[in-house]
């Protein structure tokens, strides 16, 4: 049951239904039934994973929460400044064996079934060397669905008890929900707890008219994306990137463009349905993306795409790497030869290990290591480099103001990002070679006649650029902070139905015939 079939339209319409018939405060209730349900859907052996994590994080929770709770009381009775001193290191400690125990098995769960075989694959590759005849067979593990984004967010919660940022949840079918929910399971946005307690603890759920035909605005336009320009695109690349070593180099460009427009509009289109369906329900989830292609620098476009991916790494890995006294050490070492190198190498260097992890997040391929490095890389050669262009910019009199420079820095943004695909939407590390090898190669121009559109059609081409060019004017709005829901709501009738047909018939009309699964939804 995915957000594209007719059985999850059902199944969100008939959870509405009781969600709403249901007394107020227990209609979370409906909402742990309907998220088990939907996830058993999925694989009915996945729910132990699930299951486990999920019980096993709630009792680290409650373990270190008795643990402070402990302590307090023997601060509090404590008679001298060195006593109390001693107790809350002592506290820390033993919060801190049993968060780690936790986080250990939270992601070495993760790590054994989505890495086992890329290590064990690579063992094998270095026995052959020594021209031994064993090799390590693949393990087939039964992987989770959206097992990446609920061990992330049950980790965060982990780590934010340890640090008392609020308390451990006592009730575990609450916390169960927080974990498990539908909207958001399969492909994020990677949820905080104490977020989550608030949209379903703290606020009413009471049937909103205007609300609803919001929600249901967003899951048409979600839908639309997915099907009509993200499916079709994707088509056009898998050609592309299947025939690339007979292709010129333009068209290997135009590949990697479509892909963009392919990622984008698959993720952004489940984002698109995951908080209209929540919404249904009254309850908001953190956006994931704001406009990423109109950023002007990597940095800003990971500050825009999976935002809470982003949030995620600058808070668990970035700043307690870059703050880690390992680091504060090195930076004043750095600093007595060098105050702006020990100031932005830690910042560098934390980047780097940022986008490592983000790269190993994405798969267990070496490609993706890469893809990670390539983005951290230009990130890290960016911080250390930005003296070097604030006096490029006043020798050459560039106003970084300007429209023509901001547009200079946004078309530059996106050719880069295209060019980070060649080490993501890849088989292995061969491939993106031999993409890399065409794209710039400019001998190759005459392989042209070897393009074919028998594989998709004109037509595709076309349907993709003429939605593209409805979904960047959305975005033109969005970026000038105008609210285009409020806009469409507050429409004369006749305009504001002739979109709502247009998503309501267009979509089905112009879809693809090959419908794909999401992109995101195995993570």
């Amino acid at each position: 049951m995915t957000f594209i079939s007719t059985g999850f339209v059902f199944f969100v319409f008939v959870a509405a239904v009781i969600f709403y018939l249901f007394p107020a405060k227990k209609r979370w209730c409906v909402l742990l039934a309907a998220s088990y349900f939907f996830y058993a859907c999925a694989s009915l052996k996945a729910c132990i994973y699930l299951i486990f994590s999920t019980v096993l994080s709630f009792a680290i929770a409650l373990w270190m929460q008795r643990i402070k709770d402990r302590y307090v009381v023997l601060i509090s009775k404590a008679e001298d400044r060195a006593e109390k001193k001693l107790l809350k290191e002592k506290c820390k400690k033993n919060k801190k064996i049993v968060a780690a125990v936790g986080v250990l098995i939270c992601f070495g769960i993760l790590a054994v079934l989505k890495y086992s075989n890329f290590f064990l694959m690579n063992i094998s590759s270095v026995i052959v060397l020594f021209k031994s005849d064993y090799v390590f067979k693949p393990i087939k593990f039964l992987i989770p669905m959206g097992i990446s984004f609920y061990t992330f967010s049950i980790v965060s919660y982990i780590i934010d008890v340890y640090n008392s940022k609020y308390e451990a949840e006592k009730n575990i079918f609450r916390y169960a929900l927080c974990v498990s929910y539908f909207p958001s399971i399969v492909q994020g946005p990677i949820n905080r707890n104490n977020d989550l307690r608030h949209e379903f603890f703290e606020k009413e759920h009471n049937f909103d008219l205007k609300n609803t035909q919001f929600a249901i605005q967003r899951i048409l336009w979600g839908l639309m994306k997915k099907l009509v320009i993200a499916d079709r695109a994707g088509q056009v690349v898998s050609y592309i990137f299947e025939e690339y070593a007979s292709l010129p180099n333009f068209i290997i460009m135009f590949g990697l463009v479509f892909y963009s427009i392919q990622l984008y509009a698959d993720f952004a289109g489940g984002m698109d349905i995951a908080l209209g369906v929540s919404e249904l329900f009254g309850v908001k989830l953190k956006e994931n993306f704001r406009q990423p292609y109109f950023s002007q620098s990597i940095a800003e476009f990971w500050r825009r795409w999976h935002i809470t991916l982003g949030t995620w790494m600058k808070d668990y890995i970035f700043y307690p790497f870059a703050l880690s006294k390992t680091m504060l050490e090195f930076g004043k070492k750095l600093s007595a030869k060098n105050k702006y190198l020990g100031r932005v190498v830690p910042m560098a260097l934390a980047n780097i290990l940022v986008f490592l992890v983000v790269g190993i997040w994405h798969g267990a391929e070496l490609h993706f290591v890469f893809y990670g490095l390539f983005h951290g890389g230009i990130i890290a050669f960016s911080v250390m480099m930005e003296p070097v262009y604030k006096k490029g910019l006043a020798v050459f009199h560039i106003n970084e103001k300007s429209r023509a420079w901001q547009v200079f820095r946004i078309i530059r943004t996106f050719y880069l990002v295209n060019i980070g695909a060649l080490v993501d939407d890849v088989a292995d590390m061969g491939q993106a070679l031999g993409m890399a090898k065409q794209l710039f190669s400019f001998t190759n121009w005459r392989l042209i006649s070897n393009f074919s559109f028998n594989g998709f059609g004109k037509l595709t081409i076309l349907v993709v650029l003429a939605f593209s060019l409805i979904w960047i004017a959305v975005s033109v709005m969005k970026e000038k902070n105008i609210d285009v829901r409020e806009k469409i709501a507050s429409a004369p009738i006749v305009a504001r139905w002739a979109v709502y047909l247009f998503l309501i018939l267009g979509t089905p009309f112009f879809q693809s015939s090959n419908m794909a699964g999401f992109m995101y939804a195995l993570f």
